[in-house]
């Protein structure tokens, strides 16, 4: 039991890893100030 537990710990913990450097580069390719400079907020 002590085996699958630490393996499954290591497994959820490299998808994390795995998973906010992904995000990480996501958000920063991702820029949301861009789309104010392409397209600007019109003032009524």
């Amino acid at each position: 039991m002590g085996l699958f537990t630490v393996t499954v710990l290591g497994f959820v913990v490299c998808i994390g890893i795995t998973g906010y450097t992904i995000m990480h580069y996501f958000g920063k390719s991702m820029n949301s100030h861009d789309s104010i400079q392409v397209d600007p907020k019109t003032s009524n």
